[in-house]
């Protein structure tokens, strides 16, 4: 019972999963261990650096930090490929453990280089660590975990910066020399807490896949990789150019604020007193993030989405940079750098966080070497450069205040302007991890198999053992169609029982073979056709065929059943205009299956309008519902009002009606999809899985048809509710059973209706996206449900989400139930 407390404490302040606690209080306090010395070091260096250099020389410690820090990311890079990530990272914090005990001794010397090297070697402290700590959470955690826990140990970090900031407001003023062996001490217990975490890193991996990773590790590490390689790799990808240019902005604009701010400071607060002011200002600026980042971020990311959440941090500084231009004066100097430092150490960072998850691990480290640790200190360089030019100019330093301000609204204004485009690219890297795990059968063999010409050669095979007649026939047709190829010649010269099913196997692949006869002794095409309709035009051959047809009509024995074949077959290769084609009629309306199939695809051939009922009948039967339908698709838009009719007629058979709807779908016009629509909106549900699945097979294949989407959101809600009945009613029956265990599988019809929920997604959204995101929530890993799952996030409208989701997420089916109940009452999109 006591083991489970932390989680129970933990799982009220955030959304937290079993199995997820400890590793979560881990980087907690790792972050907090981090963050804690960091906020004792920068009261130290920023005081020490105004006091013997002033503000005026801020620009040269800025630009000699980033041109030192392109020197230390060449060699960090090849570190990290040649280093085990553990030890890395432990090794980092002993370096710095030793150098910061060694800076409190020399601080006490007070020598007088000491400043501007204790500056350089803070901002590599930090940047190091952090970017340690975020590569370590993006090992661990998938998009939707970090989005749950990322506000949690964000925080950790946050309230080690207040604890930091506090202890050396307290002891700044009196025992100031003592801060930098405190932080020291810090850093010591910190090295345990990674070692922990690397602990629980190996006990969650199998031996299988610590292999498979350790396999992974030496592939990495096999190249020479050096400044130049990280460089290479965000040149050569688009998204991972749009990162570093907005983070290149970012910290342009924190260093002109950070200038602005402690150009205010040294003129307003005295030497003795700036290591106090800074602690406390920094400590007071943490405190309300803290909160935001314990409380809100995760919930504020998951609510409004990354595209919402990356535009909050530049949008208020925006805002504080207007107020500072008009009125440079203390307050607003503190209040623009307590927003950026507020945010930036929140809101900002997560979110930038999150942004590098879905970059494949081959890249990502590469990119975080260069961005995070050379690109945010040669931001700071390019905003000393700027800041250069103010220490030349004799002005007054209100007005450089100014001036500094107007220069960083342009840049904010280009920062938001790279954040639109980053969120979504964003969107299109998530579906960059995902694959499409299977097609529409329908669309898979139209792809695959031509299937007239396979039906085609079929019945002539068929035909050859019943009637020679039925047989020249067939032929015909290949002639006709050019079809007649050397390797059916060979296939339909076989007897019937020498004929192989393996010799179709490369036969029916459209465009495989080669067309046409292999010698000279055939008739053409042309000649054959034309001599064919010549003789069936005859008076003498109509007036013959005539009579034959009366006398075949009226013969019910067995044996006329191959003559009724020839005879409907031969209706099809006469003129539509031809008297006997007025016999079709009967031929359709015969009980044969097999000579209905015949007349079926008479019928196409001539497309006469009044046939079209006896067709649609055709769609009753099993036996003959494909020859009918593909019949039908022949005859397109002119006959898409007729089935709609049939269709919307909930009086007609149903098994005619799903045949309608599938016909429709197969003539895809907009006007088709309109009437499916239509009849979705207004039928009981009876037939709601066809015209669904109709809808989703025009959607598939005609992009350009558009769908109303008032009238399919309307359907998802339905289709939802009746999905989260279902769920409760299935919860509440286990309840009862108490025999059976929680854990069996949930009825067929959730999986039905989850499939026709998105379907109908499909419809109004990106078509691959949604199947994307279903297919891998279905039937892919965790890592890729994860991603299904960040992709409809970013794709769907948030009242949407926040139905969906309940149904697709890693939930227990108590939790699940319990979303569901909740929704119910107050369904957001009804």
């Amino acid at each position: 019972m006591a083991k489970n407390r932390p989680y129970k404490i933990l799982s009220r302040i955030i959304e937290i999963k079993p199995g997820e606690k400890n590793i979560s209080l881990l980087l907690f306090f790792y972050f907090f261990l981090i963050m804690a010395p960091y906020y004792i070091i920068k009261p130290v260096r920023d005081a020490q650096y105004l006091i013997v250099k002033g503000s005026k020389e801020l620009p040269i410690a800025y630009l000699l930090t980033a041109l030192i820090m392109a020197f230390f990311v060449a060699v960090y890079s090849k570190l990290q490929i040649k280093v085990q990530r553990h030890v890395l990272i432990i090794s980092s914090l002993i370096f710095f453990i030793s150098t910061c005990f060694l800076s409190g001794l020399f601080f006490i010397k007070e020598l007088p280089w000491m400043p501007l090297v204790f500056w350089i070697w803070a901002n590599i402290f930090i940047i190091v660590l952090v970017t340690q700590f975020w590569i370590l959470v993006n090992d661990i955690f998938n998009p939707r975990e970090a989005k749950r826990l990322i506000g949690f140990f964000g925080s950790g970090g946050i309230l080690g910066g207040v604890f930091g900031g506090l202890l050396t407001g307290f002891l700044g003023f009196n025992f100031p020399d003592s801060l930098l062996f405190i932080a020291t001490g810090i850093l010591i217990i910190s090295v345990f807490i990674v070692n922990y975490i690397f602990i629980w890193q190996r006990k969650r991996i199998s031996t299988e896949d610590r292999a498979e990773k350790k396999d992974d590790e030496n592939k990495e590490r096999a190249p020479k990789v050096g400044f130049k390689d990280c460089f290479d790799t965000v040149r050569r990808n688009y998204y991972l150019k749009l990162l570093a240019a907005v983070v290149t902005i970012t910290f342009v604009v924190s260093t002109l604020i950070d200038w602005q701010y402690k150009s205010v400071i040294d003129i307003k607060i005295h030497a003795n007193d700036m290591i106090t002011f800074f602690g406390y200002f920094h400590a007071a600026m943490l405190v309300f993030p803290f909160f935001v980042q314990l409380l809100m971020t995760s919930s504020l990311i998951k609510r409004f989405g990354i595209r919402f959440a990356i535009m909050v941090y530049p949008l208020i500084l925006l805002i504080c940079s207007l107020g500072i231009a008009a009125y440079p004066i203390l307050i607003f100097a503190v209040i623009i750098k307590g927003s950026d430092k507020s945010l930036s150490f929140s809101l900002n960072q997560s979110v930038r966080e999150l942004l590098y998850i879905p970059i494949s691990s081959e890249f990502k480290y590469k990119a975080k070497i260069f961005i995070d640790m050379f690109l945010n200190r040669f931001a700071k360089g390019i905003g000393a450069l700027i800041l250069l030019i103010f220490i030349f100019l004799n002005l007054k330093w209100q007005v450089r205040v100014q001036v500094v301000s107007a220069i960083i609204v342009v840049f904010i204004l280009a920062w938001v302007f790279l954040n639109l485009k980053v969120s979504k690219e964003y969107t299109n890297t998530v579906k960059q991890k995902l694959e499409m795990k299977w097609k529409r059968a329908d669309r898979l063999v139209a792809e695959k198999v031509d299937l007239n010409y396979t039906k085609l050669v079929f019945d002539t095979l068929e035909s050859k053992n019943r009637s020679s007649v039925l047989y020249a026939m067939h032929l015909f047709d290949l002639i006709k169609q050019d079809k007649l190829t050397s390797e059916v010649k060979k296939l339909i010269s076989y007897k019937s029982d020498e004929v192989r099913v393996s010799s179709l196997g490369a036969l029916f692949e459209g465009g495989e073979t080669s067309l046409g006869p292999e010698t000279d002794d055939y008739i053409s095409e042309e000649v054959l056709e034309k001599e064919v309709k010549e003789i069936m035009s005859l008076d003498v051959y109509q007036k013959v065929m005539e009579d034959y047809f009366e006398k075949v009509l009226v013969d019910e024995s067995k044996e006329a059943e191959t003559a009724k074949m020839e005879a409907a077959k031969a209706i099809g290769m006469m003129e539509s205009h031809s008297p006997l084609a007025q016999k079709l009629e009967e031929f359709l309306r015969d009980e044969s299956p097999e000579v209905s199939r015949y007349a079926i695809e008479s019928a196409a051939r001539l497309r006469k309008r009044e046939h079209v009922p006896a067709l649609i009948q055709k769609l009753h039967s099993p036996f003959t519902r494909e020859d009918a339908s593909a019949a039908l698709e022949k005859y397109g838009s002119r006959v898409t009002g007729t089935l709609a009719d049939y269709l919307g007629d909930s009086e007609e058979d149903i098994e005619l009606r799903k045949g309608a709807a599938s016909v429709l779908a197969r003539i895809g016009t907009q006007e088709a999809a309109d009437f499916l629509t239509w009849v979705l909106t207004e039928d009981k549900g009876d037939i709601d899985i066809e015209l669904i699945d109709a809808l989703d097979r025009i959607r598939s294949e005609r992009p350009d048809v558009q769908f109303q989407e008032g009238i399919v959101m309307t359907k998802i809600a339905e289709l939802i509710k009746k999905h989260f009945h279902i769920l409760i009613d299935f919860y509440d029956s286990k309840l009862m059973e108490k025999k059976q265990k929680m854990s069996e599988n949930l009825p067929k019809d959730l999986t039905v209706s989850l499939m026709n929920i998105f379907k109908l997604l499909g419809l109004i959204y990106p078509y691959e996206d949604i199947n994307k995101a279903y297919q891998n929530i279905k039937t892919g890993t965790k890592e890729s449900m994860a991603y299904a799952v960040e992709l409809l996030d970013n794709t769907l409208q948030k009242e949407i989400k926040d139905v969906i989701f309940p149904l697709v997420e890693e939930l227990s089916l108590e939790e699940r139930v319990k979303r569901c109940r909740g929704l119910l009452k107050g369904f957001p999109i009804l």
